[in-house]
């Protein structure tokens, strides 16, 4: 039976807008019982108990090791010698498992659990003799049971719990106001006119009408042509590929390869105990049925690779600039198994994670819950407000920091640095050395935005406790600052008004504030101003974005292409055209001065989003540096030892098909800041907006 939340996709994809970071997916980490259990085979048991997989009295998979200690656990837990047949071994087997894993049908129903097949194949495969391998994977894949690959999609459609799931759905959505509603990606227009077509085919249910799959479809075309729905379901959507498959051929696989081959689409459409399902109204990749195993020993190799293999699999299929990346993902495989099978500790483990995962160069959305690897390799970071200026590092805040103790945030201490101090090192070590060891495990999007991202994730870092020695060059002298590292715990908050009139009858917006409602009593205000800055160098209030557009068009204009995973064929994308949606509010009038966008690295995600949706208005003007280049809703992803990892799942382009992320969104008017700038306190790109107004 199809599942109303994942038919909902469909309808709210074309029109979907970037989500809230955090808000956009709520992840299930409570592990699905298909991944959480599994019963492990007479002929594989003794395989397993040598590396430390175990099965307690219920039979289920244990992520404890066994109480006995062996040779072979000693083998297990990274003391065997890796060799290069079994790096290959390895890489083949998690090629070849991470895609039946998310074609198999046997996975997509939650009958066979993937996480331990791949516990059992991993030694099996590992220590066989490497012309046997593809005999091995080839019997494992026939001993799944029937792969589903001539299942027509469909197949499992019912259309009473289809109009029960989709009532359910509609109310759901129904309970939230207009605003919200598109916070939940789920535009008010797109949730009526489905309304219409649920009416439609209940009426048909109700006068005794059962109808399948394609009779579904037919008649949804034939009655609503225009919606929304019936365009997301054509069977003409052009499928765009992203990961590549061309490992897949006889040479590399043997008979295997065509069995895989004969791949064209997941036929089933519950998904409610699939590896990976597609978020309703978001079309995010959903991974909540992934197990966390959040005891796993860290000296198991069994384990260890699973994160590894989960990693690289779910990248390879779901990450939207696979194809971007400054290495070819198909051959990080070879460097970090040998990497992770080295390790035999929690530290090890995340870094190596980290180490692959900064490759994506997911600058704005790819962070880590629950490791600790970065503070405990780099150091608790001390809250030194920086700025890139002309390749350094440059202090741009001396305001006096909130003290350290939270009891004691009322009081404060002073801050050390002045604004334009160049950071040249920290105990000992040149910032060049330290910024160098750091990148290696963040997602920085280019070698040019490389120390702006760093700067904003606290390059500057106490190992220990007790005084810093920080070497600063202030007025062309070196200098050495010695700062108790506690005192530089505190952050000091930037505080902005909603909005200020400017000398010269300007008007300047700061959206990150709350706005709700708040966008009209500000234009009427600003009605007679000579023009208006809107400062997206920080994130803007949902609001703000949703009230403010109605100021700037009188029609709804397109403005960008996303890019959502297919639901049916992973490893391949759905671009549409994303247009606008404009709040029809009898206040709203058209502002016709010049209005001018502050742009510059701090414009990550959604501050993107709103850049390219306002420029396109026929009076509107960027100004700046290019932006920060991650835009796009995330998904959140499951990996053994209790992480979670966030990455930028949909993918967002320039009307003309234009790659932004990692390069970013380019400025009408380029404007970068200078050391001697910020040394005497002057916001360059807020000045050269008031001219581009002045002389407009």
């Amino acid at each position: 039976m199809i599942k109303y939340r994942q038919m909902l996709l469909l309808v709210c994809s074309v029109l979907l807008t970037l989500l809230l970071v955090g808000c956009s997916v709520e992840e299930n980490e409570t592990a699905d019982m298909h991944d959480e259990t599994a019963v492990v085979s007479d002929e594989t048991a003794d395989v397993l108990s040598e590396f430390a997989i175990t099965q307690n009295v219920s039979g289920e998979l244990s992520d404890e090791p066994s109480d006995a200690t062996t040779d072979a656990d000693d083998d297990a837990t990274g003391q065997e010698e890796i060799t290069d047949v079994q790096i290959r071994n390895l890489e083949k087997l998690s090629k070849v498992w991470g895609f039946v894993k998310y074609t198999h049908n046997t996975f997509i129903t939650g009958e066979n659990c993937w996480d331990e097949e791949l516990l059992r194949l991993i030694p099996i495969v590992r220590f066989a003799d490497e012309d046997a391998v593809n005999g091995i994977l080839y019997d494992w894949f026939i001993g799944l049971g029937d792969d589903g690959y001539d299942l027509e999609f469909g197949h499992d459609f019912g259309f009473a719990g289809h109009l029960e799931e989709w009532e359910s759905e509609l109310n759901w959505l129904e309970t939230f106001d207009e605003a919200i509603l598109w916070g939940h990606h789920s535009p008010i227009d797109t949730v009526i006119e489905s309304r219409k077509i649920y009416e439609f085919f209940s009426a048909l249910h109700e006068d005794g009408y059962d109808l399948d799959w394609q009779t579904f479809v037919m008649m949804l075309a034939e009655t609503f042509p225009d919606s929304v729905m019936a365009m997301s379901m054509s069977q003409d959507v052009d499928l765009r590929p992203v990961a590549d498959l061309s490992w897949i051929d006889h040479e590399y696989l043997g008979p295997l390869a065509a069995h895989l081959l004969r791949f064209d689409g997941i036929g089933t459409m519950d998904r409610s105990a699939a590896p990976i399902s597609i978020n309703p109204g978001f079309a995010t990749p959903n991974f909540s049925n992934k197990n966390h195993h959040v005891a796993m020993d860290f000296s198991n190799d069994g384990y260890r690779l699973l994160g590894l293999f989960r990693l690289w699999n779910a990248m390879k299929y779901f990450y939207p600039h696979i194809g971007i990346l400054d290495v070819e993902w198909n051959d990080l495989l070879t460097t970090y198994i040998p990497m992770m099978l080295e390790g035999e500790d929690r530290f090890s483990y995340e870094v190596t994670l980290a180490a692959l995962a900064h490759h994506v160069r997911d600058s704005g959305h790819l962070l880590f819950f629950g490791t600790t690897f970065f503070d405990d390799k780099f150091g608790q970071m001390a809250h030194v407000q920086l700025r890139e200026a002309e390749g350094r590092l440059v202090v741009f805040c001396d305001d006096d920091m909130p003290h350290p103790n939270r009891t004691l945030r009322h009081l404060t201490v002073p801050n050390p640095f002045e604004i334009g101090d160049v950071i040249l090192g920290v105990d000992g070590k040149g910032i060049d050395e330290i910024t160098a060891e750091m990148l290696r495990f963040l997602p920085y999007p280019n070698e040019e935005k490389a120390l702006a991202f760093l700067a904003m994730h606290g390059p500057i870092r106490a190992r220990r406790a007790g005084n810093m020695e920080i070497v600063v060059l202030r007025d062309d002298v070196k200098l050495i600052i010695e700062v108790d590292a506690d005192n530089l715990r505190g952050q000091a908050a930037m505080l902005h008004y909603s909005h200020e009139l400017l000398e010269n009858n300007i008007g300047l917006i700061n959206p990150h504030e709350p706005f709700r409602g708040n966008t009209r009593y500000i234009m009427e205000e600003f009605a007679d101003t000579d023009g208006i800055i809107i400062d997206l160098r920080q994130y803007p209030d949902w609001h703000f974005y949703l009230e403010m557009r109605q100021y700037l068009m009188e029609e709804p204009l397109p403005f960008a292409y996303r890019s959502t995973p297919s639901q049916t064929h992973p490893g391949m994308r759905v671009d549409a055209i994303q247009n606008q949606y404009i709040s029809q509010s009898p206040y709203a009038f058209i502002y016709d001065r010049p209005v001018v966008l502050l742009m510059d690295e701090r414009s990550i995600s959604r501050p993107e989003w709103v850049i390219m949706s306002f420029r396109v208005a026929p009076n509107v003007t960027v100004i700046g540096s290019n932006s920060m280049g991650s835009n796009g809703e995330v998904s959140f992803l499951p990996l053994p030892g209790g992480i979670t990892m966030m990455y930028t799942s949909i993918g967002v382009y320039t009307l003309d098909g234009g790659q932004t992320h990692r390069i970013g969104l380019e400025p009408d008017i380029r404007v970068d800041r200078t050391i001697q700038g910020i040394a005497e306190g002057r916001d360059e790109i807020m000045e050269a907006a008031i001219r581009f107004i002045l002389e407009s």
